[in-house]
C-alpha cells in the first residue's frame, strides 16, 4: 500500500477559501487513478509562499514526515509547496532523507532538476510581481491617488472609470474625525503631552483610528518612519510613497520595514486632502523636535530579567516609567486603567527570585518532584515497551512477506506491482528500524540517583549568586529562569503602594507539583509570597 498525504494552499485574501477544496480535490483524483490510499491532508490558506516558516500545516507536513507517516506527498504544482529557493531544496533534501518522494499534477515526480529549474523559475515571479506591484502604486500616487491603507481623517470614494472598473486609492475628509486630528494638533501644540490628549479621548469615548482605546505612541509615532498622527504629512495635502520597503527576514519569515532614503520618495500635493493648516502644523513639528525629536527614537533602555513578561491585572504591560521602575501602560498612556501602582525592577526580580528559591527548597517540593519525575518516567517506559512489541511484531511481520515476495521472484513469478509492494515493505521496515533504535534511546533514561538531590539543593541555593556575577553566569541564568516564565501579573493590594505578584508558565507547574492532587491537572500560575511568609502560602 502506498500511502500519500495531500498538500494545498493558496497565498491571498483575495483568490477564493474554495480553491483549497480545488486542489486537494484533483490530488484525491490523481491518487485514486495511482490507487494510493491517502493517508492525511494539510493545507495553508490566505498564506504567502515565500517562506514556509510562518505556515502552520507544512511543519505539520514535515514532522509527520520524519515520523514514517506517508511515503509519497502530493500537491498541484511545486509553488504550493513555497515559492522560495532556499524553501524548496530544503524540503526536498528533509522529505528524501524521511524517504518520502514529491510528486505534483503539473510537474510529475520531482527530481533535483525540477528543484533548481522550478525553484529559480518561482523566485523571479516573486521578484518581478513585487516590482509590477509598486509600479502600480507610483503610478497611483502620481496621479493623486492613495497607494496605502486608510489614514484616520478620511473615508474612501467608490466610483467608477470610464470602462466600469472601480477607481481604487480615492479619498475625501470624513469631518468627524477631522475634527478631531485637529483637536489633537491643537492640544499638543498648546503643550499638552500626547498622553494626556489620549487619556481625554478615552474619557470622552471616541473610538482610536483600530475602534479600542487611543494610546500616546498613536499620537506621538515614529520620527524615522514618520508614522502616527503628528508626522502624517497627509494632513497637510501631501501624499508621500516609498518612505519604506518591506523585506522579509529569512529566519522568521515576518515582513520587516525599513526606511528609504529621503531622495528617493515620491511625494504629491492633494490639497483637497489637507486637513491641518501650515501654521499649526509648523508648532506641533516645533515641539516636537524640542523636546526630542530624533534623540528620543535613539535612546535604548536596558532590559531587565522579565522585561516583556511583566503584565497588570487589566491586561496591558508593565513598561519603563523613569531609569528602573515600571507602571502600568494603560493607567499611564491612555488613562483607562485605574492601577497606579509602581514597582522598581529591582525588588521585582529580588522578589521572584527569593520566591522560587523558598518554594523549591521545600522538602515536600522536592518530594514532590521526585515523585512526579519517577511517575513519568514508569509512564514512559510502559508505552515504549508496549509500542515497541507493536513495532517488533510488525517488523517480523514485513520481513515473512519480503522472504515470500523474493522466493517468488526466484521462483520466476515477478510482476510490476510485485517490484512496487516490495519497494513500499523495504521502506516500511527501514522506518521502523529507525523507531525501534529512537526507542532503544529513549530507555537510556535513567532515574534520579540520591546525590543528585544534594546538587539540585546547592544549585538553587547558588542561583542568587550566579546572577549577580560575571557577565556569562549572569546571562546564563537569567536565560535559564526566563525560559521558565511565561508571565509576571502585577495585582495591587491594600496598603500603600503595595501589590502582589503573580508569576505564570512552566515554572509555576514546577512550583505547584507538591500542592497537587493525583490525576489533576497543572494550575497554570502560581503566587510567591512576600518577606517573612512560608510556603504554600500565595502571594509574592
Amino acid at each position: 500500500m502506498t500511502r500519500v498525504a495531500l498538500y494545498a494552499r493558496y497565498s491571498s485574501d483575495h483568490q477564493r477559501e474554495a480553491s483549497i477544496e480545488d486542489q486537494l480535490r484533483l490530488c484525491r483524483e490523481h491518487a485514486a487513478s495511482e490507487k494510493w490510499t491517502v493517508v492525511g491532508t494539510y493545507a495553508d490558506a490566505a498564506i504567502s509562499g515565500s517562506s514556509i516558516i510562518r505556515r502552520p500545516d507544512i511543519q505539520r507536513l514535515l514532522a509527520d514526515a520524519q515520523s514514517g507517516q506517508f511515503d509519497i506527498v502530493l500537491t498541484e504544482a511545486l509553488d504550493r509547496l513555497s515559492r522560495d529557493q532556499e524553501d524548496v531544496a530544503g524540503l526536498f533534501k528533509r522529505l528524501c532523507f524521511a524517504g518520502v518522494r514529491i510528486v505534483t499534477l503539473s510537474e510529475g515526480a520531482v527530481d533535483e532538476l525540477h528543484v533548481g529549474l522550478k525553484g529559480t523559475m518561482n523566485a523571479l515571479f516573486l521578484r518581478d510581481l513585487a516590482a509590477k506591484i509598486r509600479r502600480g502604486q507610483s503610478g497611483r500616487i502620481l496621479n493623486g491617488y492613495n497607494a496605502g491603507g486608510l489614514s484616520y481623517g478620511y473615508r474612501v470614494v467608490k466610483k467608477l472609470d470610464e470602462r466600469g472598473e472601480p477607481i481604487r486609492g480615492l479619498r475625501e475628509i470624513d469631518e468627524y474625525q477631522a475634527e478631531v486630528v485637529r483637536r489633537i494638533f491643537r492640544e499638543f501644540a498648546a503643550g499638552q503631552s500626547a498622553r494626556t490628549i489620549a487619556a481625554g479621548l478615552n474619557r470622552e469615548g471616541i473610538p482610536s483610528p483600530f475602534g479600542g482605546a487611543w494610546g500616546a505612541s498613536t499620537i506621538n509615532g515614529n520620527l524615522k518612519r514618520r508614522s502616527g498622527f503628528l508626522y502624517n504629512e497627509a494632513y497637510i495635502g501631501l501624499l508621500v510613497f516609498n518612505r519604506l520597503q518591506m523585506r522579509k527576514d529569512p529566519e522568521t519569515g515576518k515582513r520587516i520595514s525599513r526606511p528609504n532614503l529621503p531622495e528617493t520618495w515620491q511625494v504629491v500635493e492633494v490639497p483637497h486632502l489637507r486637513i491641518i493648516d501650515d501654521e499649526l502644523w509648523d508648532a506641533v513639528q516645533a515641539r516636537k523636535k524640542l523636546y526630542g525629536g530624533m534623540k528620543l527614537h535613539h535612546r535604548r533602555r536596558p532590559k531587565h530579567m522579565f522585561s516583556g513578561l511583566v503584565r497588570c491585572g487589566c491586561g496591558a504591560s508593565y513598561t519603563v516609567k523613569n531609569r528602573d521602575q515600571l507602571a502600568c501602560a494603560a493607567h499611564r498612556e491612555k488613562g483607562t486603567c485605574t492601577n497606579n501602582r509602581t514597582i522598581r525592577v529591582g525588588e521585582l526580580e529580588k522578589r521572584v527570585l527569593e520566591g522560587i528559591q523558598r518554594r523549591l527548597l521545600a522538602p515536600d517540593a522536592i518530594a514532590g518532584f521526585l515523585a512526579e519525575y519517577h511517575a513519568e518516567h514508569k509512564r514512559l517506559n510502559a508505552m515504549n515497551r508496549e509500542r515497541q512489541r507493536e513495532v517488533e511484531r510488525r517488523h517480523a511481520g514485513i520481513d515473512r512477506q519480503i522472504a515470500n515476495i523474493v522466493d517468488a521472484i526466484a521462483d520466476g513469478v515477478a510482476t510490476t506491482s510485485m517490484k512496487s509492494k516490495l519497494l513500499d515493505l523495504e521502506r516500511e521496515k527501514e522506518n521502523l528500524a529507525r523507531e525501534l533504535q529512537a526507542m532503544a534511546a529513549a530507555e537510556s533514561i535513567v532515574e534520579f540517583h540520591p546525590a543528585a538531590v544534594t546538587v539540585y539543593r546547592r544549585q538553587v541555593s547558588e542561583l542568587q549568586e550566579a546572577l549577580q556575577s560575571g557577565e556569562c553566569e549572569r546571562h546564563e541564568a537569567a536565560r535559564i529562569i526566563r525560559s521558565l516564565v511565561t508571565g509576571i501579573e502585577i495585582i495591587p493590594t491594600e496598603g500603600k503602594g503595595q501589590v502582589e505578584l503573580k508569576v505564570r508558565g512552566a515554572l509555576a507547574e514546577i512550583l505547584n507539583l507538591p500542592n497537587r492532587k493525583p490525576g489533576t491537572a497543572p494550575n497554570a500560575a502560581v503566587m510567591v509570597a512576600g518577606e517573612g511568609l512560608e510556603p504554600p502560602t500565595p502571594g509574592l
